[in-house]
């Protein structure tokens, strides 16, 4: 009865460790991912975004003038 504690910290404890080490491993895989993910998107241009505007502005109004022709 005395030593039982410690057999049962004896097979706890190595499988909470191996649990915390396949999360942390997970982890540090997804932040490896990120970061890759991060460094794609830096490389990428910039949209330019009031050519963007204006487009959708024209696209609007030939939108909005195609239906009046009707």
């Amino acid at each position: 009865m005395r030593g039982s504690l410690t057999i049962e910290a004896a097979l706890i404890v190595p499988m909470l460790l191996m649990v915390f080490a396949l999360a942390m491993g997970s982890g540090l895989a997804m932040y490896g991912e990120c970061r890759e993910t991060a460094a794609l998107i830096m490389e990428e241009p910039e949209p330019d975004t009031v050519k963007m505007f204006y487009r959708w502005k024209t696209m609007g109004e030939l939108l909005q003038n195609g239906g009046d022709e009707q």
